[in-house]
């Protein structure tokens, strides 16, 4: 009994062992349909895929192809690269096809929308604090104290007085100013100005552009890093030896605007221009008049002097400093308050380009103030080209594209060309201007100080400058440009405008029936 008692048992146990391969088989075949279900959904998840992005690539063919290119970056202020010309020395030197690629990218249709849909993407995940930094590209901590490099020398002549002899002005503008605006420079002057150099402010900074948060406004800077200014100098000494004493040359170097607004805590990384400037004063003959424009600025920084979203000065500062230079000149020169304003609202400069596409700075767009002279419609502006060439007669102020984005090309609409303004005045000045585009918001507030101006840009002039001057009669010659310019490459151009095409006869061949201006 108990052995049968213990069968069933036994046999249960038997049974329950045999039964295992069974649940095992079923357990496998359990698996191998999830197995099967999970490769059904990858390869239906593949599918979808497929099916989602193939029309989003062939859409995104058919705008790169059948979608007109891009030409100009309104945000770069650049003309886009253009279709490489094909030969047979490109084609095999790989040059046609590199060509081909860089016009392809360079040029995508509606390129400037989507990089401010881009810019403004990464902004949305973009972290940033008042003491973090993106540097980019070889950004060094500049020298504060010391103007002159070692081993760097010039020919210049070593006994002219330094910028502080602004004092050289020969008369005081005659022109009376009235009551109301005498009194509002008066207090402009004597009020203390913020001291921003003094003052830590949150900033990034992108490929040597500091991008500062200050007075509840984003500002883009250029950094200044120095330079020996000795073209420059020797430029001018050379010219000033070329030429009858009777003739005035004046030097009117304005600094970049970090001078003035770049914070405590990065400024370490951007010279004195002040002492860089008063260095290269003392550097030209005694003969030549200093425009100290460095001080005459620093008294109006909490003006709008300088653009914050553009590399420019505004017209306001660059009225400071032409008020300075007639003073220097002894011609008159009218108040701020004779001249009509003219406003382009939301400007957004070249800083946004400059700045690698900081959305700050596109985000906080500022008005551009241009002004108009009480006589500019008695006054006529001949254009040429830059060997002087006459093109036609037409607007000083001038609109060249979207305003919002080009309101600097206000002025007389770019720098190749040269520039001749006809005036109401009977004084027999006639002012040759020598500028980099930093120059261009100055002429406007002479038109009542001088009886003719030209005006040409150092980059791009074709005619020899000793030989213009003296055929065109001019009695003052200004040069006006940035630090960057006086210090930096573009100075070099300055020496071959004494070199090039001597001996030619230069013509002012703008249409004779056109060449009386308006009493």
């Amino acid at each position: 009994m108990d052995n049968n008692s213990s069968n069933p048992a036994n046999s249960s146990g038997k049974d329950s062992k045999a039964a295992a391969p069974v649940d095992k088989t079923s357990s496998q075949g359990k698996k191998s349909f999830n197995s099967y279900k999970r490769s059904s959904v990858r390869q239906f998840s593949s599918v979808l895929s497929v099916m989602i992005m193939l029309p989003v690539f062939v859409v995104m063919i058919i705008f790169f192809v059948c979608f007109p290119r891009s030409e100009v970056s309104q945000i770069e202020k650049r003309t886009l690269a253009k279709f490489p010309e094909f030969t047979v020395e490109n084609y095999f030197s790989g040059k046609f096809t590199n060509g081909i690629n860089q016009w392809f990218t360079d040029t995508a249709p509606f390129r400037d929308d989507l990089k401010n849909n881009g810019n403004s993407m990464k902004s949305i995940f973009g972290i940033s604090t008042q003491d973090s930094v993106n540097v980019v590209g070889d950004i060094k901590k500049v020298p504060k104290k010391t103007t002159k490099k070692t081993g760097e020398t010039s020919k210049s002549d070593q006994s002219g007085k330094p910028a502080e002899a602004s004092s050289q002005t020969s008369t005081q503008a005659s022109a009376e100013p009235s009551q109301q605006s005498s009194e509002a420079q008066e207090s402009s002057e004597s009020k203390p100005q913020k001291n921003y150099r003094e003052m830590d402010a949150e900033y990034t900074v992108e490929n040597g552009v500091i991008v500062v948060y200050q007075d509840g406004h984003y500002r883009g800077l250029e950094l200044f890093g120095g330079g020996s200014g000795n073209a420059y100098a020797d430029s001018l000494n050379d010219l000033r030896s070329s030429l009858d004493s009777n003739i005035n040359i004046y030097s009117m170097i304005i600094p970049l605007p970090c001078e003035f607004y770049t914070p405590a805590n990065y400024d370490s990384y951007t010279a004195n221009q002040k002492e860089y400037i008063d260095d290269l004063s003392s550097r030209l003959s005694k003969d030549i008049k200093i425009v100290d424009a460095d001080t005459v600025l620093s008294r109006h920084t909490e003006e709008n002097i300088y653009c914050r979203t553009d590399h420019h000065w505004m017209p306001l500062g660059a009225y400071y400093a032409a008020q300075e230079f007639a003073k220097t000149a002894g011609v008159d020169f009218k108040e701020l308050s004779t001249f009509k304003p003219q406003t382009i609202e939301g400007f957004v400069g070249t800083m946004y380009a400059f700045s690698g596409g900081d959305i700050n700075i596109k985000n906080d767009p500022e008005d551009f103030t241009y002004y108009i002279p009480d006589n500019y419609d008695k006054c006529k502006t001949d254009f040429y080209d830059t060997d002087f060439t006459y093109d036609y007669t037409g607007s000083y102020f001038k609109q060249v594209g979207d305003p919002q984005t080009n309101a600097y090309l206000t002025f007389f609409g770019g720098d190749e060309q040269i520039v001749k303004v006809r005036t109401n005045v009977k004084n027999g000045r006639k002012l040759l201007l020598v500028k980099d585009s930093y120059g261009n918001a100055v002429p406007g507030f002479l038109m009542n100080s001088f009886e003719e101006i030209y005006i040409t840009d150092m980059r791009y002039f074709q005619l020899n400058l000793v030989d213009f001057i003296k055929q065109m009669g001019i009695t003052d010659v200004l040069f006006t440009m940035v630090t960057y310019s006086a210090f930096g490459n573009n100075s070099y151009n300055l020496p071959e405008l004494l070199n090039q095409a001597q001996g030619q006869t230069i013509t002012d061949n703008y249409d004779k029936g056109d060449q009386d201006a308006d009493d």
